[in-house]
């Protein structure tokens, strides 16, 4: 079986992939690109080099046997992302702003000391946390009261921590969501966000709608 720790997306022609184990991206050569198709379309190894496919099997996109290429994960991206509570909501109270500080410099520290894969393996363990349905404008403002605390703690190039810091946020206020990666190329570039199944969560659709989605967690 595939690896499970791989996941990948294809943007225009090319296939990228992102291995949890090495904290790593990986773009396929055009050789690999073309032996990886055959074996999704056709089922059964293309007439491609020997080492192509052992490349495949290497990376994570196959079986050792040369069968079952990895799936392409489905994940949809809202259109909307979702706005702050209208002016005039009341301050959060002392405690939960300190919460979401909390969340925020913890998860940055935690970027820090521990691997992707370890810190993946945390992410996808809050799906276990319970939660319930939520009005949108509740969902908002529990949002914006992390955005207001991510803004008192500036920092460029920190979208994996603070992402990290949000699902665990709203997950321990019974909010459900998720963790999402994304791509684009030329120059390579990768972010990720959090969202719900009806809007992106502390981040903008403009912004999030250049990546191409890899991995949800």
């Amino acid at each position: 079986m595939a690896h499970s720790q791989i996941s990948w997306c294809q943007v225009g022609s090319h296939i990228v992939v992102i291995d949890i184990r090495r904290d790593t991206y990986l773009q396929l050569p055009p050789s690999l690109v073309e032996a990886f198709h055959a074996l999704r379309y056709a089922g059964r190894p293309g007439g491609g080099p020997a080492e192509c496919l052992e490349a495949l099997a290497r990376i994570g996109l196959c079986d050792k046997d040369y069968t079952r290429p990895a799936e392409q994960p489905t994940i949809r991206v809202p259109a909307h992302d979702m706005p702050p509570p209208a002016v005039g909501y009341r301050r959060p109270p002392p405690q939960t702003m300190m919460a979401a500080l909390a969340r925020i410099i913890t998860a940055r520290l935690a970027v820090r000391a521990l691997p992707l894969r370890v810190l993946a393996q945390r992410v996808r363990r809050l799906e276990t946390w319970p939660s319930r349905p939520m009005a949108q404008a509740d969902v908002a403002a529990r949002t914006a009261v992390f955005v207001q605390a991510r803004q008192l703690l500036p920092a460029r190039g920190a979208c994996l921590p603070d992402s990290i810091a949000l699902v665990h946020f709203l997950r321990a206020r019974e909010i459900a969501c998720n963790m999402v990666f994304g791509v684009r190329l030329d120059p390579f570039e990768a972010h990720c966000w959090v969202q719900n199944t009806d809007a992106i969560l502390g981040d903008t659709h403009e912004r999030v709608s250049c990546f191409t989605p890899i991995l949800q967690l």
